[in-house]
């Protein structure tokens, strides 16, 4: 026989007041431990949504994006976010979201540290959304995405000959088109590399 939650017993008579003094935070739900489960504590937190940690006393990064009306998306996106480590290959992270009709706003919750954010549709087309230095956790983040956010590939900012050479010959054209375009192009791309104009002469 299942007992509900917060009852115990052969005839689940029995109220279990462990939860009574949990320090679940949050609004989220405390549900009392199995005496079998090896466990310091005596409960569990249940999560709710944008919230992590033991006892999800700690938010959630929390985007909210809205698009201008000239932003042409598929209805739905994936968001990258990419984390840089000293000396090591960046790691990214993909979540996948449904804009709806009538809408040109959405929210992400992400717990993931990270340090740059970016947004591909359907159609190959992907924009900047934010790039920061130093992670900030349990952050808010509003932006309004723009026709300068989108990222450019490298076939329309050089000419066909500088784009047909190899990698290592073509590189070292990479500064020019920052220096040529800043400050509206802040980001553009070939087949391997995203290359950042963020912050170019300072």
């Amino acid at each position: 026989m299942y007992c509900p939650i917060h009852k115990f017993g052969s005839r689940c008579l029995l109220t279990d007041t462990i939860c009574q003094n949990s320090t679940c935070q949050n609004q989220d739900q405390c549900i009392p431990n199995d005496d079998y489960i090896i466990s310091k504590l005596k409960f569990s937190c249940i999560c709710p949504k944008g919230f992590i940690g033991d006892q999800y006393e700690t938010s959630d990064n929390k985007l909210i994006l809205s698009f201008e009306k000239n932003i042409i998306l598929s209805q739905s996106i994936f968001i990258h976010f990419i984390e840089v480590i000293y000396n090591t290959t960046p790691a990214r992270a993909t979540t996948f979201k449904t804009i709806l009709v009538r809408k040109n706003s959405i929210i992400i919750h992400w717990s993931q540290p990270f340090y740059l954010v970016f947004i591909e549709s359907f159609n190959k087309i992907y924009y900047l959304v934010y790039l920061q230095k130093i992670y900030n956790g349990s952050t808010t983040i509003n932006k309004t995405i723009n026709s300068f956010d989108r990222l450019q590939n490298i076939s329309r900012l050089f000419n066909e000959s500088i784009v047909k050479l190899d990698l290592i010959r073509r590189i070292k054209y990479y500064h020019l088109p920052c220096e040529i375009y800043s400050p509206n192009l802040k980001c553009f791309y070939d087949d391997i590399h995203l290359c950042l104009c963020y912050d170019f002469n300072q």
